[in-house]
């Protein structure tokens, strides 16, 4: 009996886990498309991208003309859930607004899962990187502060078995590709508290995060103002800056620490 319940398990995670990979084929420039097409960027068989994006149709989180397949707006319950499920998002952003009405500069909050960052808010001020960031858009935790400060709260065993795990792609001439350099970036931002991380995406990037600690004081997200990097080098910017930054996020620590 044991044997079977173990069994069915396995084959749950395994359908789910084929589910989320046959979802996120889907995005800018493949908004629509074709069961091979699902099955070759998902890695699946054409039999199991068939079943699993029947389901997804017959549950209503995606539509078919028979040929193509798309997904359909019901497939943001989905993260609507998730923000919902999360006491911090309730009153976060109010705080974060306050912040970006003070600072005039862009301001996001994102979690760590895996070797990626996750956006799940944002109060943007104007269009700083090439692609529009929104909530549920995706980076390399390594190359942006809001990653870093995150990275840094890794107990050291994980922190290394991410980095052995990391390939390290130059996005621009100032990202850091070596791995020793990379550890030592983000033990410093750990000691100190914050992190800035400039160009190393993009030339036009630069943030500045701070961690977001719950009653445990564990991080479980982090807090970051987006600006210019020409801006950003303005005599006592960084020093106008942090303070304002870290007092935000310190008022969302004290409502995660009160209960919200």
């Amino acid at each position: 009996m044991a044997a079977h319940k173990e069994k069915d398990e396995s084959l749950l995670v395994g359908g789910f886990m084929r589910g989320l990979k046959v979802i996120t084929t889907f995005g800018e420039g493949a908004a629509r498309q074709s069961l091979s097409d699902v099955a070759r960027r998902a890695d699946i068989s054409r039999a199991s991208a068939r079943r699993l994006l029947h389901t997804l149709t017959a549950l209503g989180y995606a539509n078919t003309d028979g040929k193509q397949f798309w997904l359909t707006p019901r497939m943001l319950n989905l993260g609507f859930s998730y923000l919902s499920s999360m006491e911090i998002w309730s009153f976060a952003q109010s705080y974060m607004e306050e912040l970006v009405q003070s600072v005039q500069e862009s301001c996001s909050i994102a979690v760590l899962d895996g070797s990626d960052i996750y956006y799940v808010m944002r109060v943007p001020t104007r269009k700083l990187l090439k692609s529009t960031l929104n909530v549920g858009s995706t980076l390399p935790a390594h190359v942006v502060s809001l990653g870093r400060i995150q990275l840094a709260d890794l107990p050291p065993e994980e922190l290394d078995h991410y980095l052995n795990n990391l390939e390290l792609t130059p996005y621009t001439r100032f990202t850091i590709t070596d791995k020793a350099e990379l550890k030592r970036a983000i033990q410093e931002d750990g000691a100190k508290g914050w992190s800035i991380v400039d160009r190393e995406l993009e030339e036009g990037m630069f943030g500045i995060s701070v961690p977001i600690k719950n009653r445990e004081n564990k991080t479980i997200a982090a807090i970051n103002l987006t600006l210019a990097p020409s801006k950003a080098n303005e005599e006592g910017m960084i020093e106008r800056l942090l303070p304002e930054l870290r007092k935000t996020a310190e008022k969302i620590n004290g409502e995660l620490r009160h209960g919200g």
